[in-house]
């Protein structure tokens, strides 16, 4: 089954390559999560959840993978803004990363909508990572790139999530692109790699069983050549849950990762 993945992934990377020349280095294994822990020599040991608003938090491997979910709260004596929850792993040693890939699934997205507060619910699985800074050292030119697979209730359909990627800068979300819908339970490799030659992130996915690809890219205009003040790399889920005073609102999500992949550069540049 890893020899078959593994396959998958190379496929992806060969697609990529086909789109955007051969600047990026090749994807290497990082973990299958074949151990009863989670490796220290690769993941940082931060807490997986922070908000108090978070009752029932998952990170651990479960069958030779990775099981992230999160059940989230909203308050119940405001109908304005909402709670957010999170359950994630960082690499250990993020600022040589230059692509993660990794398979994927779904298992569900649920939530309740609370009629007198329009905030968001629902939440995303996630791959995302702070790649250079655009020139001033400040954290906020850090550069973000995350590609989010959503569901959010009631304006997503139920049973899938919506593919998109998007970039952060200077507080502000920027250069979003949509790259279709995947099924709960739909097991997928996904990519997101940053390719400074060419001024732009890509990010994808495929079907496993299909091998159909689908892929955007994401250009910027900044400069690129500084490291970013707070490197980071992450594989995660977030939710994001409505407060209201009719309701006990509530968020909940959970994703299986394996076979997590690389390409990382010879220096933290």
């Amino acid at each position: 089954m890893d020899r078959i993945v593994t396959c998958s992934l190379l496929v992806l990377v060969c697609l990529s390559g086909a789109m955007y020349g051969q600047s990026s280095p090749p994807l290497v294994r990082y973990d299958n999560f074949n151990q009863r822990f989670l490796n220290p020599n690769k993941w940082a040991t931060s807490s997986p959840c922070f908000t108090w608003t978070v009752l029932d938090c998952v990170r651990e491997i479960q069958n030779g993978q990775l099981r992230l979910a999160v059940r989230g709260y909203g308050a119940t004596d405001s109908n304005q803004g909402g709670q957010y929850g999170e359950s994630e792993l960082h690499f250990l040693r993020p600022a040589t990363i230059k692509s993660v890939a990794t398979q994927m699934v779904v298992k569900r997205v649920s939530a309740s909508v609370c009629s007198d507060n329009p905030s968001q619910t629902g939440g995303h699985a996630i791959v995302m990572g702070t790649f250079f800074n655009s020139g001033t050292g400040d954290p906020i030119d850090d550069v973000q790139a995350l590609l989010l697979f959503d569901n959010s209730p009631p304006n997503d359909p139920a049973g899938v999530v919506i593919a998109g990627g998007i970039l952060h800068w200077q507080g502000q979300f920027f250069g979003g692109v949509q790259l279709g819908t995947v099924n709960f339970g739909q097991k997928i490799n996904v990519q997101l790699t940053w390719d400074r030659a060419n001024h732009q992130f890509v990010a994808g996915w495929t079907d496993i069983a299909t091998g159909v690809a689908t892929q955007r890219t994401m250009p910027y205009v900044m400069p690129d050549s500084f490291p970013a003040s707070a490197p980071d790399k992450l594989i995660g889920v977030r939710v994001f849950t409505p407060n209201c005073p009719s309701t006990q609102a509530f968020s909940d999500l959970e994703a299986t990762f394996d076979n997590v992949m690389v390409a990382t550069s010879a220096r933290e540049d």
